[in-house]
């Protein structure tokens, strides 16, 4: 008998039991009828994640599956490419009578958590998923099988996904970024990565790994800085990585956020793109012809990407039983003027 199996035999008061809290609370934070402290509901939430139980409520509108509502949850909905996503989906789906609703989970796996359940309790006919990493099991096992599913830059690992997903090539991408620095002449690479529980931070990683590798590189981790891939991410990584004796001369983003709040950093420091350093970004930054520095850059075209989930979630809609699939864009390397030539 494999987990998915034993999962679906979880009841209310496994749920209880794994929380330390009685039946009527866990009723409560399900139903949301009574007041329930902060402390107690984030338990029960957790608990519900462990034991891997569907309350019957939510089971019976995943099988509904009848209204015209497709939910998006992204990890950063500050983040302009995600609404350029987001905006790219509705236009999609409006065509087919389809409603987007959005929600913005900060990274946070407790609150992508209550989004799920709350886009379930509202029948939503189909989900777009921009993961935190903190969910998987309980997104492949109770969510996937019966919600079609697509996730946008990530993807689940677990055997039981059932769903698609969107992504560009972040190996190749990371790796094209890598190696103009490297070609340009530049040996002591800083590196802003996401953090590598995510598939997105692993795969943009190992394209530096590979690069670095081919040249006979050191891959120094005291050069590497691991956040969310957030502009704040990017301005503390971009403080800890360059305030040091010999800084490096050139810093790979390995988000185009994490690229602006380096970038913000250099300015306030009076660090000067590319004479004291050289910056590379994976993916566009937002009115980039407005700025002094245009940054060598791989491009994601978030408005392709965003078409292509739209179109897969509507005819995952339709044929729930399809295979997984995986739409992965290649990447070009755009040539900016952030890098400064060695050789």
């Amino acid at each position: 008998m494999n987990n998915n199996e034993n999962t679906q035999k979880s009841t209310i008061k496994d749920v209880a039991k794994a929380a330390g809290v009685s039946i009527a609370t866990v009723s409560r934070v399900i139903n949301k009828n009574y007041y329930v402290s902060p402390e107690i509901n984030v338990k029960v939430q957790n608990a519900i994640v462990q034991t891997g139980y569907v309350p019957d409520s939510i089971a019976r509108t995943m099988k509904s599956n009848n209204t015209n509502l497709i939910g998006f949850i992204v990890s950063n909905i500050s983040n302009p490419h995600m609404m350029t996503i987001a905006r790219a989906i509705e236009k999609v789906i409006r065509e087919s009578n389809y409603n987007l609703l959005v929600c913005s989970t900060e990274n946070d796996p407790t609150l992508e958590l209550k989004y799920l359940n709350a886009f379930i309790s509202r029948r939503i006919s189909g989900l777009v998923l921009h993961s935190t990493g903190g969910n998987e099991e309980y997104i492949a096992q109770k969510i996937s099988s019966t919600l079609p599913t697509v996730l946008m830059f990530r993807h689940n690992e677990c055997k039981e996904f059932v769903g698609d997903t969107v992504d560009t090539d972040g190996r190749q991408g990371s790796y094209k970024l890598a190696k103009h620095l490297i070609e340009c002449g530049h040996r002591r690479i800083a590196l802003l990565g996401g953090h590598l529980e995510v598939s997105t931070g692993r795969d943009r990683y190992q394209g530096y790994q590979d690069a670095m590798r081919e040249f006979g590189l050191e891959i120094n981790p005291e050069l590497h800085y691991f956040g969310d891939f957030s502009e704040l991410s990017g301005l503390q990584g971009a403080r800890k990585l360059f305030t040091t004796s010999n800084p490096p001369t050139a810093l790979l983003c390995l988000a185009n956020m994490a690229a602006v709040g380096a970038m913000k950093y250099f300015r306030d420091k009076g660090i000067h793109v590319p004479d004291d350093v050289s910056v590379v970004s994976y993916g566009d930054i937002e009115n980039v012809e407005l700025m002094w520095v245009n940054p060598t850059r791989i491009p994601q075209i978030p408005s392709v990407l965003g078409q292509k989930a739209g179109e897969l979630v509507l005819d995952r809609i339709q044929n729930p039983h399809r295979p997984n699939r995986e739409a992965t864009f290649d990447t070009d390397l755009i040539i900016g003027n952030s890098v400064k030539n060695y050789i």
